[in-house]
């Protein structure tokens, strides 16, 4: 599921040549395809998290898409200051996403993360073209 996030992430955004930050799509030198092979981030965060802890992240200056990694089974992210691991059905639209491979958060400012269990997050920042 978090290729295929991923890879639509990829597919779907044009990149901005030069722009720090920004999400290249690198095209295969012999025929000129794309290769869905992003160039490495200018700006990278590290959020080491204890079991059931929130931590809330700021979204890098220039930067509009971010991509998740975790060393854990299960995170739980969402737009806004707080994540919350859910305890019970969450059915009005307001539950954190489990393990999100990748998002377009266009000019919000923060990110909440937390997880059931203690470990690491990263989170590549990106400039796209919206």
């Amino acid at each position: 599921m978090k290729r295929l996030a991923l890879f639509l992430l990829l597919a779907c955004f044009t990149a901005l040549a030069g722009a720090q930050n920004s999400l290249r799509i690198y095209r295969d030198a012999a025929n000129g395809f794309a290769t869905y092979v992003r160039g490495a981030p200018s700006y990278i965060d590290a959020r080491v998290l204890a079991a059931n802890v929130n931590e809330t992240i700021t979204v890098a200056t220039g930067a509009n898409a971010v991509i998740f990694s975790a060393t854990c089974a299960a995170f739980y992210a969402i737009i806004g200051p707080t994540a919350a691991v859910p305890a019970a059905d969450v059915t009005n639209g307001t539950a954190s996403e489990l393990n999100p491979a990748a998002w377009f958060v266009g000019t919000a400012t923060q990110i909440g993360i937390i997880a059931p269990g203690a470990c690491i997050v990263t989170l590549s920042w990106y400039s796209v073209a919206p």
